[in-house]
């Protein structure tokens, strides 16, 4: 589960009227590639203008850069934590602009699941210039969840992402029969 900043705890529990925490969602999908031709995402904030936000050295993709994440309008609810389940986040997305929907419909033709990964950063507001600058590293990251399922109408996206499940996947993951492998059963 998630660790915490001591930043991000102190927005949460004492809530400062300078400190802003910012919520975020990239998506990342082997059909989202860039204009190169590389690897890309797509990456939006719950908040009104865009942000350009440090990702932490051990992302995926980006690791260490400052990418711009757009904003829109959407629902996280979090994974709840509990010892006898895997939680799941629930997303919704509306109005998604017109630059996604094409990373969107190219990941639709490909049948692969997207990684999802949800950040907070907390901005910290400048008194005397009224400008918000975020913390340099995102100060929480729930990643490792997985979206399968997505739907889709004209005015929202909703889908679930769920944690692997490690515990229910079979091992080895070859099964051994004899026919691939004779040497195991006594055959020549």
């Amino acid at each position: 589960m998630p660790n915490w900043s001591a930043a991000l705890a102190e927005a949460y529990a004492v809530a400062p009227a300078d400190d802003y925490v910012v919520h975020t969602l990239e998506l990342i999908h082997p059909a989202f590639v860039g204009g190169a031709g590389n690897a890309d995402s797509i990456r939006v904030a719950l908040d009104d203008r865009a942000w350009d936000l440090r990702y932490e050295p051990a992302a995926p993709l980006f690791g260490g850069q400052v990418k711009t994440f757009e904003p829109l309008a959407m629902q996280v609810s979090l994974p709840e934590q509990s010892e006898t389940s895997f939680g799941s986040l629930k997303i919704a997305l509306d109005n998604v602009p017109r630059t996604i929907w094409p990373k969107l419909q190219s990941a639709a033709r490909v049948r692969a699941s997207a990684q999802v990964i949800y950040r907070e950063w907390v901005a910290v507001r400048n008194v005397s210039t009224g400008v918000y600058t975020p913390s340099e590293a995102p100060d929480m990251i729930i990643d490792q969840l997985t979206m399968r399922v997505v739907n889709a109408t004209l005015m929202r996206l909703e889908g679930n992402a769920t944690f692997v499940d490690l515990l229910n996947k079979g091992f080895p993951r070859r099964t051994f029969d004899a026919q691939s492998f004779p040497g195991l059963f006594g055959g020549a």
